[in-house]
């Protein structure tokens, strides 16, 4: 059987499978606009083209179109800029360090994601298994006693009936439909 061999980058290789375009002659002291995201620490060359359209940054067209900057210009622009640099990495939390968070202080979803920037999904998921592990038990002010309790023990018995009906299991909710039809 004969092997399948890609000749051209497609659009699912990685970049760094592709080889590097080389500035215009004479600009060899220029940057790409990957390399200009590199160096001014943006994730993606969106930014620079951004960048680009404010009038911060003037490209130098190459070969198709390229655009290539001068390196001065980018330097500057990364000395007066508050953005991060490339050294500058995001700082992976270990799940020990965000447990460690909770303990400290009672705080929620919102408060790791926000404390620590990690996202959403990776903060509920510690959230959910700490609390399941190691969550101090509620308060007396959180969970309310008998004695506070508003609601007369008819009503009561009535709203544990109404949350029965939402069982999973058929046999709880017939039994609870019809203690409630006898009520009636």
């Amino acid at each position: 059987m004969a092997a399948i061999v890609v000749r051209w980058p497609s659009a699912g290789m990685s970049a760094r499978n592709q080889r590097a375009i080389r500035p215009p002659s004479g600009f060899e002291d220029h940057l790409s606009r990957r390399e200009a995201a590199e160096s001014l620490g943006f994730a993606s060359e969106f930014k620079v083209r951004q960048l680009e359209k404010e009038g911060r940054l003037h490209p130098i067209r190459g070969a198709m179109g390229s655009a290539w900057y001068p390196r001065s210009q980018v330097e500057a622009l990364r000395r007066s800029s508050p953005r991060p640099g490339p050294t500058a990495r995001r700082v992976r939390w270990p799940d020990d360090a965000l447990i460690a968070l909770l303990r400290e202080k009672p705080r929620t979803v919102v408060d790791l994601v926000v404390d620590a920037g990690i996202p959403i999904s990776r903060a509920e998921r510690v959230y959910n298994w700490w609390r399941s592990h190691e969550a101090p038990p509620a308060t007396a002010a959180a969970a309310p006693d008998e004695a506070s309790e508003r609601r007369s023990g008819d009503r009561l018995e009535h709203d544990a009936l109404v949350r029965q009906l939402r069982d999973a299991d058929p046999k709880v909710r017939a039994a609870a439909f019809e203690k409630l039809k006898a009520r009636r």
